[in-house]
């Protein structure tokens, strides 16, 4: 009994560092989550596309979710991300963007619904919404502050 209780002891306070949105180390992750994202993104991989919160996604300024929400059939979703995606990456490329202008990355806000991370750039901050809806960490929004 005695070998349990010190067991216990020892292994409690690890339990407590795998909580999902448990502070530091849950924002940290979320700061992994975006850039992770993010380079897949410029990178127009499309397994990217379950990292996104489409329903809900804004992307430098413009309200994709509202376009994405409004198609029809699933069918039509699937190619509408995947244009996106690649059109994303084109975008980037073409106006000279590597992933490595990005540096700094951090946490900028962070409460029990989403955490926004910031990079900084030539071009200005990059910042990233992770959000946590129906139990699933997505990234709901990406702007550049100049």
């Amino acid at each position: 009994m005695k070998i349990i209780r010190l067991m216990l002891l020892l292994v409690a306070p690890f339990c407590f560092l795998s909580c999902e949105k448990g502070g530091t180390l849950a924002s940290q992750g979320d700061v992994t989550f975006a850039k992770n994202t993010f380079e897949s993104l410029v990178k127009g991989d499309s397994a990217v596309a379950t990292k996104i919160d489409w329903a809900t996604f804004t992307s430098l300024g413009n309200n994709i979710g509202a376009a994405y929400s409004a198609l029809p059939t699933s069918v039509d979703k699937e190619k509408f991300t995947n244009l996106f995606i690649t059109q994303f990456a084109t975008s980037f490329r073409e106006s000279g963007g590597t992933i490595n202008d990005f540096s700094n990355w951090r946490v900028t806000a962070h409460d029990s619904t989403k955490t926004d991370v910031a990079a900084d750039s030539p071009k200005g901050a990059l910042l990233i919404t992770v959000s946590e809806r129906d139990g699933m960490e997505r990234v709901s929004a990406i702007n550049i502050v100049r």
